[in-house]
């Protein structure tokens, strides 16, 4: 087994340059760095490890000097990579200047950000931007604690992308969008986009998800869940995957949220209701409390804004032991 890991967060691409950022896709489809790809280079034992931030397989399978291995090392093992054999597969003085890649020591370049490829749910090749050593989200995969830093796509983010509901919508609001995963998705049947975060990082890193991936711009927000969101502006759907983790104090921004207990995730569902237009939908993932003497369906139940219908999941429950292991 082994790990990236980064104790910093590096300077981020300008995020301003669509052109570049559509040159560095053209470069990437060309060279097959794909889903596609990288499971045809790697094989599945591989390419499923490196889904777990496990580096030694995909190391060994890209000892050669092919272009999608050239891409490999350079932003899913972020290994240095000699300038002249970038420089065959990318518009390299671009990505140098704009701020994709650095100079290391001697005549070699870095990435500056994890670029993940990933498949959409029509076929798409689409690439997830996220912090160096943090493209695995969720309790593992984490390669830096600074309070800013940018998780890729973990098991949460896929389960919420693949239950939200795919059909035409005028207007969607994403809350908490991270790396902008869901925001990509929502662009696909939305002719409108808000992606809001706390986190002025991730609104960057979003939309250097959206650019790469040749998705339109969205309507990024700094804020607080509904706070950047004006009082007259309703949606047709809101999604979120929002920092859930139930914790003693708020740490990380990403994780904690900074709320006690759930109360983040009763906020974020009690305020819906008032941002939804008529019809419209709201799905988001939550963990809550079980309180010893209350019905955790009460419990949930009080959180359902009036007016509206609610399908709840609980997908499994954990002791307080195993909930602390975990995070």
């Amino acid at each position: 087994m082994g790990g990236v890991s980064h104790t910093s967060l590096s300077p981020l691409p300008s995020s301003d340059r669509s052109d570049i950022a559509a040159r560095l896709r053209r470069a990437l489809l060309d060279a097959s760095f794909t889903a596609d790809g990288l499971l045809d280079l790697l094989g599945a034992p591989a390419y499923a490890a490196l889904a777990r931030s496990e580096t030694v397989p995909a190391l060994r399978a890209t000892r050669g000097d092919t272009p999608l291995e050239t891409l490999v090392r350079l932003f899913l093992l972020q290994q240095p990579v000699p300038h002249e054999r970038v420089a065959d597969v990318l518009p390299v003085e671009d990505a140098l200047e704009s701020g994709w890649l650095t100079r290391t020591g001697g005549d070699e370049v870095a990435a500056s950000v994890d670029i993940r490829p990933y498949g959409g749910p029509d076929g798409e090749d689409w690439f997830i931007v996220s912090d160096l050593g943090c493209a695995v989200g969720g309790a593992g995969g984490i390669g830096s604690r600074e309070e800013g830093v940018v998780l890729g796509v973990g098991g949460a983010s896929t389960t919420l992308a693949g239950i939200t509901v795919r059909e035409p919508v005028g207007s969607a609001l994403d809350l908490g969008t991270g790396s902008g995963i869901q925001a990509l998705h929502v662009a696909q049947h939305a002719t409108r986009v808000t992606a809001t975060d706390l986190n002025p990082r991730a609104l960057e890193i979003a939309a250097l998800t959206l650019a790469l991936s040749g998705a339109p711009a969205a309507d990024l927000r700094q804020g607080s869940l509904f706070e950047p969101v004006r009082a007259d502006e309703t949606y047709d759907l809101i999604v979120s995957n929002p920092p859930f983790v139930i914790s003693p104090g708020a740490r990380l921004t990403y994780r904690d949220g900074g709320m006690g207990g759930d109360d983040l995730c009763r906020t974020l569902v009690q305020e819906a209701g008032d941002r939804l237009n008529e019809g419209g939908y709201a799905q988001f993932l939550a963990n809550w409390q079980h309180v010893e003497g209350e019905d955790w369906q009460d419990r949930l139940r009080s959180w359902v804004p009036r007016g509206c219908d609610a399908w709840i999941v609980q997908r499994e429950v954990q002791d307080v032991t195993q909930y602390a292991e975990l995070w």
